[in-house]
């Protein structure tokens, strides 16, 4: 009889556990959380501000879309600045183009330089790894107002950005901007006039108030004209700060040019027309107040690159970071510190102050006031140019 093989220990073949182990990890991994901006019903918002007529808004908006769709749960709203001036005080924003992710990342066009590579990058890594933040009381969840076809919304307050800038800052470029060689020789000349027609106190506070009124009001419809049209017509927006700039850095060429001909010959570039001075030798005691206006408004218009350049930048800086109304406000204190310093000049002339000593004093400083002004001009203007005002 043939004896059997004695029985042997067999291994028990794992294989097929692991196999299961790992078909049933893979299933819970394909059941995992998805990232925030797929899960359930939250969604990711990315708001898209731009201005009419911006080029680099243009080239943007391509690279922005073309990512969010890559993204079925993302919502993209678009919005124009200017009917958008409550989300823009909300994030804060002063540039375009800008994209806001979730109410909390905010790239703008600093961080890319036109870069479409980076921009790409940085937008996706934005709705990747950001996170939805609780909405404030009262505001509506994102998505439900816009989509990618809505490029506005119908907002219409009246501030672009929820930055202030300072009324003092303004008030001292205006009274900088009131102690300016022109305004001193015209106000000893009207004093001369005055004292030569026997005028007296009286007759020279009209004088004073006359003027200033005529510079102030001819100021503020210039200024609000301009801030006007921009409101009506945003898209020119950019050409009338680039021209504003353009026109500030002459202006301020021309005050350090003007410092070297007084220097070299004692002759100053921009001279007072002699309509005007006719005009001014005939004011007398009848209808004073009216003439003295209608001077100050003449003076204005004639001797603009001479007392209106700095008027130039502060109006650069309202038509970029403000609204028509609040613009007007701002406007309104710049004049007020310009007309200071006539105000002051003349009541010292009224209480007994020589128009030579005015003369003395402006022949005196005027080439260091031109020279100084000059270059505050040219630096205006360069940060102007760069947005950095």
């Amino acid at each position: 009889m043939k004896k059997l093989p004695a029985p042997q220990r067999h291994a028990i073949d794992i294989k097929p556990g692991l196999k299961i182990c790992l078909l049933l990890l893979i299933g819970l991994l394909s059941f995992s959380p998805a990232p925030a901006y797929a899960a359930g019903n939250e969604t990711v918002s990315v708001e898209y501000f731009y201005e009419e007529g911006c080029l680099k808004c243009q080239q943007a908006l391509p690279v922005v879309g073309q990512v969010v769709k890559s993204y079925p749960d993302a919502n993209f709203s678009i919005y124009e600045i200017m009917s958008s001036y409550t989300r823009m005080k909300e994030y804060r924003i002063t540039t375009v183009p800008t994209i806001v992710v979730n109410r909390s990342t905010v790239i703008t066009y600093r961080d890319y330089e036109g870069n479409e590579t980076i921009l790409k990058t940085l937008l996706e890594e934005a709705i990747e790894n950001s996170t939805l933040p609780p909405f404030p009381a009262g505001e509506p969840p994102a998505g439900e107002s816009s989509d990618y076809n809505n490029e506005t919304n119908n907002e219409t307050p009246e501030e672009l950005n929820g930055e202030k800038m300072n009324p003092f800052f303004i008030l001292a470029a205006g009274i900088l901007a009131g102690f300016n060689p022109c305004l001193l020789a015209v106000m000893a000349f009207l004093a001369s006039i005055t004292l030569s027609q026997q005028g007296g106190k009286r007759e020279m506070l009209k004088i004073t108030a006359g003027f200033s009124a005529g510079i102030f009001v001819m100021y503020m419809v210039a200024g609000i004209s301009i801030l006007g049209t921009v409101s009506f017509i945003p898209r020119i927006r950019e050409t009338v700060t680039t021209f504003l700039a353009l026109m500030t850095g002459i202006v301020g060429l021309w005050h350090i040019y003007d410092a070297y001909r007084l220097k070299v010959d004692a002759k100053s570039t921009f001279k007072t027309p002699r309509a005007l001075k006719n005009f001014m030798e005939r004011i007398g005691k009848k209808n004073l107040l009216l003439l003295s206006f209608l001077a100050g408004g003449m003076f204005s218009l004639v001797k603009a690159p001479c007392v209106g350049a700095i008027y130039l930048s502060i109006l650069n800086m309202l038509v970029t970071k403000t609204g028509m109304l609040e613009g007007a406000f701002y406007l309104a204190i710049y004049n007020l510190g310009l007309v200071l310093p006539v105000i002051g000049l003349g009541i010292l002339l009224t209480i007994g102050m020589s128009p030579e000593t005015v003369t003395e004093f402006r022949e005196k400083r005027r080439v260091e006031i031109r020279l100084v002004t000059g270059l505050i001009l040219i630096a205006l203007a360069l940060l102007m140019q760069f947005r950095i005002l």
